[in-house]
């Protein structure tokens, strides 16, 4: 088989005959389905093709003008992978409590910070300074109702005096 690519179709041709002739997108169209004249389009997406990241951006600019600000400034800037980003700080967003993620976030925007791993220190310098508030945990007080706590409470105290033994190693 040879196959020659003229600047706007693809002609194919076994031995010297002519086997079928196929047009070419326009220049410059990516990540489009497309298909030679009289067939069905393609089943399947391209493998390699970039997922969009429409939704993770329409929901972290939802959050807050601060977050909106950010990523005017971070996706303006060169090196920052668009889709990548999008969507690992849009986790970052899910793993810490919203008052927390602006703070982050707003600082981030002073200092022009784009990387994901240092809006993370922030959040935990935030913690660490008590700025912010981890939120508490939700116990069920019927625990001790549960088959597994009443037996466990009918056992005896552990000795925990070898751990008041100083000269014991």
């Amino acid at each position: 088989m040879k196959i020659l690519q003229y600047s706007d179709r693809v002609k194919i041709y076994l031995g010297r005959q002519w086997v079928a002739e196929y047009p070419v997108p326009a220049q410059g169209v990516t990540n489009q389905r497309f298909s030679p004249e009289g067939l069905p389009p393609p089943p399947c997406q391209p493998k390699h093709r970039k997922d969009p990241s429409d939704d993770e951006e329409k929901r972290l600019r939802a959050l807050a003008p601060e977050v909106n600000a950010y990523l005017d400034f971070a996706l303006e800037s060169k090196g920052v992978q668009r889709h990548a980003f999008l969507r690992k700080l849009l986790a970052l967003s899910q793993k810490m409590t919203a008052p927390l993620f602006l703070k982050s976030i707003q600082r981030a925007l002073r200092y022009r910070i784009t990387t994901l791993e240092t809006i993370e220190r922030i959040a935990c310098l935030h913690l660490r300074e008590g700025a912010a508030e981890l939120p508490l945990a939700e116990v069920d007080e019927a625990f001790r109702q549960r088959p597994a706590y009443q037996e466990g409470a009918l056992t005896d105290l552990p000795d925990l005096s070898i751990y008041q033994d100083p000269d014991h190693e």
